[in-house]
């Protein structure tokens, strides 16, 4: 028995390593700084006023000139927003899947996507 258990620890070589244990101090100089995190909430709050602002208007307009119903008005935008949280992770996938370019990982989709945009 405890043949095996020296077997299954010992790595070989077609078997993974285990992660690299990381130090007290080397966790502490990764973790993201409280002034960081402040930071990147100031720079998010824009896009959910604006995001909201847009939900907000686009109600009033489904209403008011569009004419349709409360209830066809809240599907459309429960509809665009379930959408948004299937895409966004699956994008946000294949953005980090894709290799490194002079420009960056983002930068080449966005390139090649806006003529889809557009048209």
């Amino acid at each position: 028995m405890e043949e095996r258990a020296a077997e299954l620890s010992t790595p070989t070589a077609n078997s993974k390593r285990l992660p690299r244990q990381y130090s007290a101090r080397q966790i502490k100089h990764c973790k993201i700084s409280v002034l960081s995190k402040v930071c990147y909430a100031i720079g998010g709050a824009p896009n959910q006023v604006a995001g909201s602002a847009a939900a907000f208007f686009l109600q009033i307009y489904l209403l008011d000139v569009a004419q349709i119903t409360p209830f066809e008005a809240c599907l459309v935008l429960s509809i665009g927003k379930t959408w948004g949280g299937i895409t966004d992770p699956i994008v946000g996938f294949c953005i980090n899947k894709s290799k490194w370019t002079v420009i960056g990982r983002l930068m080449p989709w966005a390139r090649d996507r806006i003529c889809l945009a557009a048209v």
